[in-house]
């Protein structure tokens, strides 16, 4: 996690690959959110990744080598810091540089306001694929953040 600051704008760099969530990738970012809430003044916060990949979300390789009860609790390590970002005392801003899948995309959705070029990666949860049930928090992040999709019209 790089962690740069531009005045009263932190961007923090996800920079661990294809960023997915476990124990030290979500110890880097709540140390980064920690350095953030710490300056003084207004501050805000750009959360972005490296290369292709903005986040594929919970570290799935890691958990089912992990014994169950480390996998559970990184499992609501990640939604701590979902509430954590939906909550901060900051503006946040996910600037998604390439995919976002998963927890990845829903950690987009919890930041106050999201930009994504639209030829560079994909948002998607592909839990609704394989039936994969979301936590309640889960559900009711993306029902809050998502709006029924309308048909586009062009002018």
């Amino acid at each position: 996690m790089r962690l740069e600051r531009d005045g009263q704008v932190a961007v923090a760099t996800m920079d661990r690959g294809e960023n997915r969530f476990h124990p030290d990738h979500l110890t880097e970012i709540e140390e980064a959110l920690d350095e953030i809430e710490s300056m003084e003044g207004s501050p805000a916060a750009v959360l972005t990744g490296e290369g292709k990949f903005f986040s594929l979300g919970l570290d799935l390789d890691w958990m089912g080598a992990a014994d169950p009860a480390e996998a559970m609790a990184s499992v609501e390590r990640t939604m701590t810091l979902l509430a954590r970002v939906l909550t901060a005392p900051f503006a946040t801003v996910a600037a998604v540089n390439g995919h976002a899948f998963g927890g990845g995309a829903m950690l987009a959705l919890a930041c106050d306001a999201r930009v994504m070029r639209e030829d560079r990666g994909y948002v998607c949860f592909p839990e609704v694929d394989v039936d994969l049930v979301f936590l309640p928090g889960m559900s009711a992040l993306i029902a809050g953040r998502l709006t029924p999709r309308q048909p586009t019209r062009r002018c």
